[in-house]
């Protein structure tokens, strides 16, 4: 995953090209295109981020199209069941639907972190009507689902500054959830934010790769196909939320239970303080910074 450097190149041969790529696009919105004969009229006039994605999108097909298969493979391997049926997998679990429901503010007000290498916040019912406040749409699937639409849903960090949204299609076994349908292409279910208080800049390294870094990883997320799977939450004996996945006939799927996650339950949701804040690029060396800081389930 970490090919900074092609990948940017790549980029960058996008970005010279644009206005030839432009044709389709208003001229009032072309890359570096100058939009009259007239001195004051004389300014290079700019591609919106969604434009600006879907010319990324299109010259990079090829170097996205190795990626998804890269970790198709992945996804393929983690799928294979490691284990026999167990026959209480779906109710040794915690009920937690019913947990979340009792926490002051409820199942409005309340949702589980994941803190990994990509950050997400899963609601179980109805979303905030506010949580967008501050979040500019790009691109959205053709089954996709508005977050204000959903039955309950995740967002997940795919950069520091962009989210993808997943809508909740589940049905509940026990105390586990389970999808009611397969997914045959993530990307058809997957609506794309961009955080407004950090405007793209195609003058700024830093926003370039904000968004070269999301346009990769929603290909590598959007490509992949699943089965359906369920997951459970259960409490360790330290009073740590886990998580497993599981086949619908109880056989266990341990290797995407990831070590490495951190749940936690909490409330008054800020999207980009809790998942973007604590996104780790994966352009990047270095480790990350310490998390930032969280409402913790008051249970």
């Amino acid at each position: 995953m970490r090919r900074k450097f092609d990948f940017i190149g790549s980029l960058a041969l996008v970005l010279a090209i644009a206005p030839a790529s432009a044709a389709n696009v208003p001229d009032s919105a072309r890359l570096g295109i100058d939009s009259g004969g007239t001195e004051e009229a004389a300014a290079p006039r700019v591609l919106s981020v969604t434009e600006f994605w879907q010319v990324m999108q299109r010259e990079l097909a090829g170097e996205l199209q190795e990626l998804q298969e890269s970790i198709k493979i992945e996804f393929r391997a983690a799928l294979v069941p490691t284990g026999e049926a167990e026959a209480d997998w779906n109710i040794r679990g915690m009920d937690l639907v019913t947990h979340i429901e009792s926490l002051p503010g409820g199942i409005a007000d309340n949702a589980v972190l994941t803190l990994g290498e990509t950050p997400s916040l899963e609601f179980f019912g109805k979303i905030p009507t506010d949580i967008l406040a501050g979040w500019d749409y790009v691109q959205a699937g053709s089954k996709a689902v508005s977050p204000l639409a959903a039955d309950g849903g995740v967002f997940v960090a795919v950069s520091p500054s962009h989210l993808l949204f997943l809508a909740n299609d589940e049905i509940r076994t026990g105390n586990a959830s389970c999808m009611k349908h397969p997914i045959e292409n993530a990307a058809d279910h997957v609506t794309v934010y961009r955080y407004s208080e950090t405007p793209f800049d195609p003058d700024s390294d830093a926003s370039l790769e904000a968004e070269a870094e999301a346009v990769m990883m929603h290909s590598m997320m959007g490509g992949l196909s699943s089965p359906i799977i369920c997951s459970v939450y259960r409490r360790d004996e330290d009073g740590r939320l886990l998580n497993f996945v599981y086949m619908p006939d109880g056989r266990p799927l341990g290797l995407m239970d990831d070590d490495e996650d951190r749940f936690e339950i909490v409330a008054g949701v800020n999207l980009y303080e809790q998942l973007n804040a604590n996104y780790t690029s994966v352009f990047g060396e270095d480790e990350q910074s310490g998390p930032a800081e969280v409402v913790r389930d008051p249970s």
